[in-house]
């Protein structure tokens, strides 16, 4: 592999590589919906299997090829909330009361994270949940909280989420 690594990228490559990026902002350009790179390998291959291959977003295929090619960030950047900071931005961004009590609602009925005492208490919606082993506790994402606030200024979602028994 790295005397792969040595060899220059041909300017036909290299073109296409700028033409794709152009306009582009950083954060469209380290977005994983936006990235796939090319893998050289020195494995032989037919014709029929030496060639690119396209992925159905969300399709088991492109899931186990996202499991491999993932870029790690850490939870604090993906995940920066606490469940105190996102019932704040809850209540800030809706005008409506958004408690704890609301929050506990919600989790749970959406099935987002397990309950307290759980065996296996990273078992998450990555989405919007990530458990922090070292301090035992979990922290919510932007989407978490985008999706709350929609939810909380939709009458029947409110509702939903208020009536559900803990």
């Amino acid at each position: 592999m790295c005397e792969l690594q040595n060899h220059d990228i041909p300017e036909h490559i290299e073109a296409l590589d700028a033409r794709l990026r152009e306009g582009m902002t950083d954060e469209e350009l380290t977005d994983l919906d936006y990235q796939f790179r090319v893998i050289y390998t020195l494995d032989s291959a037919s014709k029929s299997r030496s060639h690119f291959q396209f992925l159905q977003p969300g399709s088991a295929e492109a899931k186990e090829v996202s499991n491999v090619l993932v870029k790690f960030r850490p939870a604090d950047e993906t995940h920066p909330y606490k469940p105190k900071a996102v019932c704040e931005e809850i209540s800030r961004r809706t005008g409506r009361s958004f408690t704890a009590h609301n929050h506990t609602q919600a989790w749970r009925l959406h099935g987002i994270r397990p309950r307290k005492g759980d065996p296996a208490p990273d078992q998450t919606n990555k989405d919007y949940c990530v458990y922090h082993p070292a301090h035992g506790d979990y922290t919510y994402s932007e989407k978490w909280i985008e999706r709350l606030v929609t939810e909380w200024t939709d009458e029947n979602t409110w509702l939903a989420i208020r009536n559900y028994r803990l």
